[in-house]
C-alpha cells in the first residue's frame, strides 16, 4: 500500500519547502527515540517521509508514483532503521541533503558532513558585565560616567596577533593549512563527521613560528581600560545597557565582546518614580489645608509655586503636569504627583488650643 508522506508530515500536498522542513524538524523532535515520550517507529516513518519530500526530485517522483515509486513500504533507498546497532543510513545524494544537514545541527548543534565551510571565523571575546549606582537627576537627563575596567585588551607589542614582531608564519601543524579540523562522534544515526575552526589557528591556517615574548602568543593581556559611558536617558532602576567592543578583546582579529551595564538608582530624599511619573509626599498644616496656600517645592527642573487648593483633604493628588520624568522617546515628560498630608500640630499653645475649642464648638 502506498504511503501518504504529506499525511505523516501533516502538510498539505502543495506545501512549500519551508513548510515540509518546519514539520519534520517538530515531528522529528516530538518522536525522537531519546526524548521522553518518543516513538522510534515514528520517528523512523517521519524521516522516510522528509527524505521523500524534502528533496525536489524524489518528491516530483513521489507525486507521480507514490511511494511505490521508492520499493513501496521498504521506503526510500539508502534508509533503514535502528536494527543490528548500525543506525540510519542517510542518502545524502541529492537536493535533500542540505535539509537534512541543516536539521542536524538543529538537533545535535554544528555542522555535519563538510556541507558547511568552517573556516575563516575568528572566536569573539567574552561579554562582560558591570554594577553602577547613579542618582535619579542623573538617570532623568543620562549623565556621562567615567568608567575604569578590567577587561582583555589587545596586546600593544604584537597588537593582537601573537606573533613576535616582524617574526614569519609556519603551515599550522594540527590543521595542516587548511585551517579546519575534522571531529567524529556517536549518534544514533551512526557516525557523524563534524567539520569546524582549528582550535590552534583559529582558521588562518597559519601560525607564527616565535610567539609574542609579552603575551606569549595569546594576542591579548588583562589591562585597566578607563572610558567614559552615556547613560541612558530615564533609565530604571534594574536595568541593564550594552557597550559594544568594550569586553573582552578577541586575539587574532576576532570581534570584541560588549560590556552589560546594570544600573541601580539611589533613593531620593523627596521624590519616588513610578514610570514616567514623579510622586511628593508634601506635608502641611491645618490653617494651610484650610484657607490655602502658595508653597514652593523643588523639581529635577526647577523650584516652582505650587497652589494649595483652599478645604484641601489629606491625601489629595496635585499634579504639575510635564515636571516628571523625560520619556525614554526624548518627547515629553512624565507628570509631577504631589500629595497632600496634613500635619496634625502635636503641642499647641494656651491661645491656639482656645481658639481650637472655639471652632470645635461651632461643629469644625
Amino acid at each position: 500500500m502506498s504511503k501518504d508522506y504529506y499525511k505523516i508530515l501533516g502538510v498539505e500536498k502543495g506545501a512549500s519547502e519551508d513548510d515540509i522542513k518546519k514539520a519534520y524538524r517538530t515531528m522529528a523532535h516530538k518522536y525522537h527515540p531519546d526524548k521522553k515520550g518518543g516513538d522510534e517507529a515514528k520517528f523512523k516513518e517521519v524521516n522516510e517521509a522528509y527524505q521523500v519530500l524534502g528533496d525536489k526530485q524524489k518528491r516530483t517522483q513521489y507525486d507521480q508514483f507514490g511511494s511505490a515509486g521508492f520499493g513501496g513500504a521498504g521506503g526510500p533507498s539508502g534508509f533503514s532503521g535502528f536494527g543490528g546497532g548500525q543506525g540510519f543510513q542517510w542518502d545524502f545524494s541529492g537536493g535533500g541533503a542540505e535539509g537534512f544537514a541543516d536539521i542536524f545541527e538543529d538537533l545535535f548543534g554544528g555542522g555535519f558532513g563538510g556541507q558547511r565551510e568552517a573556516t575563516g571565523r575568528q572566536k569573539k571575546g567574552a561579554d562582560l558585565k558591570t554594577h553602577i549606582e547613579i542618582s535619579l537627576l542623573e538617570s532623568a537627563f543620562g549623565e556621562t560616567k567615567e568608567m575604569n575596567i578590567h577587561r582583555m585588551m589587545h596586546c600593544d607589542t604584537c597588537e593582537g596577533s601573537g606573533a613576535e614582531p616582524k617574526t614569519e608564519t609556519v603551515k599550522c601543524h594540527a590543521c595542516q593549512g587548511k585551517g579546519a579540523q575534522e571531529k567524529f562522534f556517536k549518534t544514533i544515526f551512526g557516525v557523524m563527521k563534524q567539520q569546524g575552526v582549528c582550535d590552534e589557528c583559529l582558521g588562518k591556517g597559519h601560525i607564527p613560528k616565535e610567539k609574542c615574548k609579552k603575551c606569549h602568543g595569546e594576542g591579548v593581556l588583562k589591562k585597566t581600560d578607563s572610558f567614559k559611558i552615556k547613560i541612558p536617558q530615564s533609565i530604571e532602576d534594574g536595568e541593564t545597557f550594552k557597550i559594544p567592543k568594550k569586553g573582552n578583546d578577541a586575539p587574532h582579529g576576532g570581534a570584541s565582546g560588549s560590556l552589560f551595564v546594570s544600573v541601580s538608582i539611589k533613593p531620593h530624599k523627596d521624590l519616588l518614580r513610578n514610570g514616567d511619573d514623579l510622586i511628593m509626599n508634601l506635608p502641611i498644616n491645618f490653617t494651610q489645608a484650610v484657607f490655602g496656600d502658595k508653597v514652593e517645592i523643588e523639581t529635577l527642573y526647577k523650584s516652582v509655586q505650587l497652589k494649595i487648593p483652599e478645604g484641601v483633604q489629606s491625601g489629595k493628588i496635585i499634579k504639575v503636569a510635564s515636571y516628571g520624568m523625560p520619556k525614554r522617546s526624548g518627547f515629553g515628560k512624565g507628570d509631577m504627583l504631589v500629595k497632600v498630608n496634613i500635619k496634625t500640630p502635636e503641642k499647641l499653645t494656651k491661645k491656639q488650643k482656645t481658639l481650637l475649642e472655639e471652632l470645635k464648638k461651632e461643629g469644625i
